[in-house]
């Protein structure tokens, strides 16, 4: 794991290496436990501060090793993270501005209560320190209910990252102390927030006055008067627009990044990956093993073709490499780097791999058997039209030399077989661009060498079935399996899957689909604190005025009326924090189009339908106390204080 910290030998605290051991035949890990967790006590009372809190774990050794930080160069997943946090916290201040508009309402009813504690001795500060007491009640109330949604939303969310990973997740959702002492603290905010200034303001406007019956029933004169707490209504209306319209985008991302196509027509192709430095083989016994594992896959029954290939579109793993037109002269820009050579995505692969992954030739021809399974000869490569057009604008790349770039001078190893940087490569074929993730937008170009040229360890099969000649996914696997382990038994199949499949589980579109379900989450909550407090704030306005109502129909008011009033001074509320809330969703989308996949950020379909749905819900909320209003009767309202 990569921590920092001194990079000396001698440094006991160092935490850049890894220690592995080897088991002996025979002694299982839950044998060897013991044994580890006494060496590991002893080294802490040894050195108490550098190996406190460390273990050794006996089981299989990971493939990768990874830091529990981003990478810096991962920048679509630093920007998810910034806006999951983002949107978290407007998601805070809706409730917040919810609670502060339920308290301004309900503190005026207690005006009277402020009142009369005034009156008998009560200091102001007593008062305004009593209310903030019952605020911070509620938020911790709230802050940890919210700590229980947390734990129990991560157990969901990152088991469903593990298949896409090729090393297993250690996920441990227990609060530690950092993440109390978060929550205490956003409790803290939380308080000051949306309860300092309602009690402030009910401080002051409590005065002898309220002391008299009906005091408080001032809503007559000031109906038509936009109402202290009506703007934070507006807020957080506006904010809920604003991840509404957010959440839609996502959706809309996800729902094309879902049905995004490679470039590639494998028909019915299931991938086989396998590993042989895993069990010890060199670079020659390598290439005749994947050669023999080529020809069974092939020769199964129902297979039409097989071939192996270094990499896959939308895997984990990526080969870049530098190319440029052989023979060209270093041209430095004003980075240092070589403005002759372009960035591409290289690949090594079998003679039949074209036909079995349905990549077409343009022109040209694909790679014979012997230049697939030989590192001999002059060496040949197969470029996409992309990297084509990039080298040869305005000539055909067919026939042209291409070499690698990098220092001459230090070649590759003599038998490995791979091509030199510098060493002509002529190109003998073209095909059409493969995608090879989510996130790319414009493909950079691709070169593909045959497989004796390019070897890699880590490599992957095409096994490419007849239509419908094969079993379920689970059977066919199983054969296939079956048959790796024929070969050699000791050679691990790492993943097996089909190919659609592959796509399905690519770790970039989990992350566009995770987006979309996190941010409807968020959404969904803001709508639902915001249509809570629109209904809160007007069923409270409704019970306050049941005696200016009861006025209203005795004197000759009709229900409809009644109600046509109620829902009026709603939609007023709603229409003021709907366009509020398109200038926050203007902002908001400027900020996530990063992110966003195949979707403008002015997206008229997200701008059409969040706030249709959150004028819906609003409405909904005005309307259920309206209805509750044509409902009082007159001379029941009369005989109410």
């Amino acid at each position: 794991f990569h921590t920092e910290g001194s990079n000396s030998l001698g440094d006991r605290a160092g935490k850049h290496l890894m220690l592995v051991g080897r088991l002996k035949p025979g002694v299982t890990p839950a044998a060897a436990t013991p044994a580890l967790t006494q060496l590991a006590a002893n080294l802490e009372q040894a050195f108490p501060v550098e190996q406190r809190d460390q273990t050794f774990i006996a089981g299989p050794l990971p493939r990768f090793d990874t830091s529990s930080r981003p990478s810096d160069d991962d920048a679509a997943l630093a920007t998810f993270g910034t806006l999951l946090i983002g949107m978290a916290a407007v998601v805070l201040v809706v409730a917040c501005l919810n609670l502060a508009a339920m308290l301004l309402a309900r503190g005026a009813a207690r005006r009277k209560e402020i009142a009369i504690r005034m009156a008998v001795g009560a200091s102001r500060a007593r008062i305004i320190r009593q209310l903030m007491t019952e605020g911070l009640l509620l938020a911790m109330l709230g802050g940890a209910a919210g700590m229980l949604l947390g734990m129990w939303s991560s157990d969901l969310l990152i088991p469903s990252l593990g298949p896409l990973l090729p090393f297993d997740i250690a996920w441990k959702s227990g609060p530690d102390f950092t993440t109390l002492a978060a929550t205490f603290g956003f409790c803290l905010l939380a308080t000051f927030a949306f309860a300092f200034g309602p009690a402030v303001k009910l401080s002051r406007a409590a005065s002898l006055g309220h002391l008299k019956d009906n005091a408080g029933e001032d809503v007559v004169l000031r109906r038509w008067r936009f109402l202290p707490r009506n703007p934070l209504v507006a807020l957080q209306i506006g904010c809920s627009l604003a991840l509404l319209t957010a959440a839609f985008l996502f959706v809309r991302g996800a729902g094309k990044a879902a049905s995004v196509e490679t470039g590639l027509q494998p028909g019915d192709s299931f991938l086989v990956e396998l590993d042989t430095s895993l069990s010890g083989y060199d670079r020659p016994r390598a290439r005749q093993l994947y050669s023999a594992i080529e020809q069974r896959l092939a020769a199964l029954p129902g297979v039409e073709r097989a071939s192996v290939s270094a990499t896959v579109p939308f895997g984990m793993v990526k080969l870049p490499k530098r190319v440029q037109r052989a023979g060209a002269a270093p041209a430095p820009d004003a980075n240092g780097a070589d403005a002759q050579s372009l960035r591409v995505i290289f690949n090594s692969i079998g003679a039949d791999y074209l036909a079995t992954a349905g990549l077409p030739l343009l022109r040209g021809r694909g790679f014979t058997a012997a230049e697939a399974t030989q590192a001999a000869g002059p060496p040949v490569a197969i470029i996409d039209e992309v990297l084509a057009k990039k080298l040869w604008p305005d000539g055909d790349a067919l026939g042209q030399h291409i070499e690698f770039a990098g220092d001459k001078t230090v070649g590759v190893k003599p038998d490995s077989g791979d091509i030199n940087p510098g060493e002509g490569i002529e190109i003998v074929g073209i095909v059409p661009a493969v995608r090879s993730g989510v996130f790319e937008k414009q493909p950079a170009g691709a070169i593909y060498v045959p497989f004796a040229r390019g070897f890699q360890n880590n490599a992957f099969f095409y096994v490419r079935f007849k239509p419908r000649a094969h079993g379920s996914d689970a059977a066919t696997a199983d054969l296939l399996r079956r048959t790796v382990r024929e070969i050699d038994p000791a050679l691990p199949v790492l993943s097996l899957r089909s190919f659609a499949q592959l796509r399905d589980d690519n770790l970039e579109l989990w992350m566009v689909r995770a987006a979309a379900v996190l941010f409807s989450v968020f959404g969904a909550l803001a709508l639902g604190l915001s249509a809570v407090g629109l209904y809160g704030v007007k069923a409270y306005s409704v019970a306050r005025r049941t005696r200016e109502i009861g006025i209203r129909m005795a004197l000759g008011a009709q229900r409809g009326t009644v109600q046509r009033m109620i829902l009026r001074e709603g939609a007023a509320m709603l229409a003021a924090g709907l366009a509020l809330g398109l200038v926050l969703a203007l902002v908001t989308a400027r900020i996530v189009s990063s992110v966003l996949y195949e979707v403008s950020s002015l997206d008229p379909i997200a701008f059409t339908i969040a706030p249709i749905v959150l004028a819906a819900g609003g409405l909904l909320a005005t309307w259920l106390p309206a209805r509750r209003a044509t409902r009082i009767s007159p001379m029941a309202a009369l005989r109410t204080e």
